[in-house]
């Protein structure tokens, strides 16, 4: 092998081993928090992967990676030092006249990527919506009808509020934001778009027929998200429109005129009020029908009467039981006309 060669290879090498030396010192450090760290490489993705148990440390480049697909697995947040990176890396990507997206629970792949506990939370959140001085303003998503509201719907809870239109109708943005997702999901929501907004907010938008924008586009409040359809799990042509805060939906009446298309305040506030529903949801009961069950069987075993069970499932006392399927056996339900929720147990009813 000639001198020059033999320099050269040797460069090399030691270039390896430094290389490799920093990783193994940045995978070390994250091994108490989690077993994956990242770093930007050019176009592509250097993932640096370490087994506890055998010490073994793996790399990867992954050159499909796009620019900040940070999805988070099992709905938990990265370490500190990722999602400070990653909020640099997505304050960068636009320009000022945007105010800075949160990246809780980041991902462009799941609509339900995270969320807070509501029975944990005692804070009360103000958040502004209207400010004309920062540019931040609202536009109704499409004004038509509400269809059917927030609130239980037979013995589902319906998250988010359905507005009346026709196919090729043109939805628009509610607020600025950050798009997260678009995708399809045929069980659901159809053709969704989930934005992201400034102080935890994100707004959803589902069943539309077609939409252009994909994750990381900019919106402005106003523009246009799709077309309205009847994509998903639909009945007809409607829009399916959400507000969530930090992953937990509210009811959009709470802050929006959907008689006036307007918004009510300028600014929100929430207290854990607005999510006790949900800690009451928590205690929906469900079971499996196995063969062979009957009604009176798996009312006899719950502690509640057949009636209580078809009332829950609105279903007949003749209606067959398909083995696999699920029933509920405790959910909330409508009280006084009004959606309410069921705190008593039907352990306790007579």
């Amino acid at each position: 092998m000639s001198k020059n060669k033999l320099q050269f290879t040797n460069s090399f090498l030691s270039g390896l081993i430094i290389l490799a030396a920093y990783f193994v010192l940045n995978a070390q450090n994250c091994l108490e928090t989690t077993p994956l760290t990242a770093m930007t490489v050019s176009n592509s993705i250097c993932k640096v992967s370490i087994d506890s148990a055998s010490s073994q440390i793996n790399f990867s480049i992954d050159t499909n990676n796009t620019l900040c697909d940070n999805t988070p697995q099992d709905s938990a947040i990265s370490s500190d030092a990722q999602e400070n990176e990653f909020q640099q890396d997505l304050n960068t990507l636009f320009s000022n006249d945007f105010n800075a997206e949160d990246t809780f629970a980041w991902s462009t792949s799941r609509i339900n990527s995270g969320h807070f506990e509501p029975k944990d939370w005692n804070d009360t959140a103000r958040l502004s919506l209207i400010d004309s001085l920062q540019g931040k303003s609202y536009v109704h998503p499409f004004k038509n009808i509400v269809t059917s509201n927030f609130g239980q719907r037979g013995v589902m809870w319906h998250y988010g509020i359905d507005l009346r239109l026709a196919k090729g109708d043109t939805v628009r943005a509610a607020f600025d934001g950050v798009v997260r997702v678009k995708q399809y999901d045929r069980r659901g929501y159809g053709t969704v778009v989930v934005v992201r907004h400034a102080n935890g907010l994100e707004t959803i938008y589902g069943h539309l027929s077609k939409t252009d924008l994909l994750p990381f586009s900019k919106v402005k409040a106003g523009d246009m998200i799709g077309l309205g359809g009847n994509t998903g799990r639909s009945t007809g042509s409607h829009l399916h429109f959400e507000i969530r805060y930090y992953g937990q939906p509210f009811d959009p009446n709470l802050i929006i005129d959907f008689e006036n298309y307007t918004l009510k305040s300028d600014t929100l506030t929430l207290t854990k009020a607005n999510f006790d529903y949900l800690i009451e949801l928590a205690k929906t009961k469900w079971h499996t029908i196995r063969k062979g069950e009957t009604l009176g069987h798996i009312a006899m075993h719950y502690r509640t009467s057949v009636a209580k069970l078809c009332c829950l499932n609105k279903i007949s006392r003749k209606t067959i039981l398909r083995p696999g399927k699920k029933i509920i056996v405790y959910t909330a339900k409508r009280t006084d006309n009004k959606l309410t929720l069921q705190t008593r147990s039907a352990d306790s009813e007579s």
